[in-house]
């Protein structure tokens, strides 16, 4: 397990640190203002979709079932599954395309009412109608991850998300001071870094003999099991991405909010990034295997070593981000259109948001405990209890400290939804912690 985890963890490095340097760039061409505001939006709204449909709801669901037909039937019944399953799926994704590009406009009035005022609305609807398309190829991506995964293939999907920054650094190291139209070029290399991700992943199923083909959509019992399974994580996973948007729509009030959130969770998440991900993506597959042996023990003890895995290492950087915000964002991002004034703002948001940040890598350690039990309701209805709470807040804290108070009640509802994933644990006898 710990193989696995150190797999995923070295390639998400090399991925986070490759995006900072994208992040880095952006705000250096960007800054922190109007168009800085546009490009988060528009690149904000196809991984906003990616993880309702694709590695969030989906993954939770389909993993497991998938790890229990290959265990139980073999590759060949697996593959099957995963045929029909990513067919119906790449249907569903380009009908979700078509109705988002059409409805473009509505869509970033309601996620941004603020860009109705200053000229940022159409910049956006046109940016994100190009950025949409990314949409369909993520969510590809994510479900052969999960294929992958299942068979204890971790490097290549995370080899995929190192793709996606390499292709932005080439264009904003290569292109984007060449060109009048940053924001344009920067819109189709999210299209073309897409294409090249879901290339990496299916070349590795196609080495590991998985077999891919077009199936005609069927919703057969399968797809019905996977659709009861899926419909809690994608009202838990919905209403995830609905606090964002609630944060993005009361930070869009500010020219420049949505921006400085941006930056600042972007150094949020590194802890998230580097091993948050690592433990969900290894324990989910790792926990489903051991449960369907009948080792009720062994997932425990996979559970326990993942949390202390967690803490060990989330502990020391939340203690950083909130000993020396403001030094850590003028020292980072300080350069070109981005001003010290703006990593000042940006450092207070940060603080803010490391008030949580064990809270989002505890939450891929505890989630899988109930995934790999294909009980999907449980941290649905937790998730839903946070989300009630970040919406309560975000608005007041909004007024009283700006886009620092959005974060503030981001990390408010983070730590609500872990209590509440802890004690469902104990009270149910999944969780012992040993000394």
């Amino acid at each position: 397990m710990f193989r696995s985890i150190f797999t995923v963890s070295g390639f998400t490095l090399v991925s986070r640190l490759l995006g900072f340097a994208r992040d880095v760039l952006i705000a250096k061409y960007l800054g922190a203002g109007a168009t800085a505001d546009v490009w988060v939006a528009a690149f904000r709204l196809p991984n906003l979709f990616r993880r309702i449909f694709g590695e969030g709801a989906f993954n939770a669901a389909f993993v497991p079932i998938y790890s229990g037909r290959l265990e139980e039937k073999g590759k060949e019944a697996a593959d099957d599954l995963a045929q029909r399953t990513i067919s119906l799926m790449f249907v569903i994704l380009m009908i979700t395309f078509v109705l988002a590009f059409i409805f473009m406009d509505p869509l970033i009035r309601l996620m941004s009412p603020g860009f109705v005022e200053g000229g940022r609305l159409g910049p956006a609807v046109s940016a994100s109608r190009i950025t949409i398309g990314y949409l369909v190829f993520i969510c590809l991506v994510a479900a052969l991850s999960g294929v992958l995964n299942s068979r204890r293939v971790f490097g290549a999907p995370a080899f995929a998300y190192v793709v996606l920054n390499l292709v932005f650094i080439i264009t904003l190291v290569g292109v984007i001071p060449q060109t009048d139209e940053p924001l344009t070029v920067l819109c189709w290399s999210v299209i073309v870094s897409g294409f090249l991700q879901l290339l990496v992943v299916v070349l590795a199923c196609i080495r590991r003999g998985v077999k891919l083909r077009f199936r005609k959509p069927v919703i057969d019992d399968d797809m019905k099991k996977l659709g009861r399974l899926m419909a809690p994580g994608l009202v838990s996973a919905g209403v995830q991405q609905f606090n964002l948007i609630v944060g993005q729509a009361v930070a869009s009030l500010q020219v420049g909010g949505v921006a400085l959130i941006f930056y600042a969770d972007r150094i949020n998440q590194l802890p998230l990034g580097l091993l948050g991900i690592a433990l969900g993506t290894v324990l989910l597959p790792e926990m489903t295997r051991k449960l369907r042996g009948g080792d009720e023990k062994g997932a425990q003890v996979t559970l326990t070593q993942g949390m202390e895995l967690a803490l060990l290492f989330v502990l020391p950087a939340t203690a950083a981000m909130l000993v020396i915000p403001v030094p850590i964002m003028h020292a980072l991002f300080v350069d070109g259109e981005f001003t010290a004034a703006a990593a000042s703002e940006a450092g207070r948001v940060l603080a803010a948001f490391a008030l949580g940040t064990p809270t989002y890598v505890l939450a891929k350690v505890l989630q899988p405990a109930y995934f790999a039990r294909e009980d999907t309701k449980t941290p649905m209805r937790f998730t839903i209890a946070s989300a009630v709470v970040n919406m309560v807040l975000a608005y007041p804290a909004f007024l009283w400290l700006g886009p620092t108070g959005c974060a503030l009640a981001t990390s408010v509802a983070g730590w609500v939804n872990i209590l509440l994933l802890w004690f469902g644990l104990r009270q149910a006898g999944f969780l012992k912690v040993t000394a």
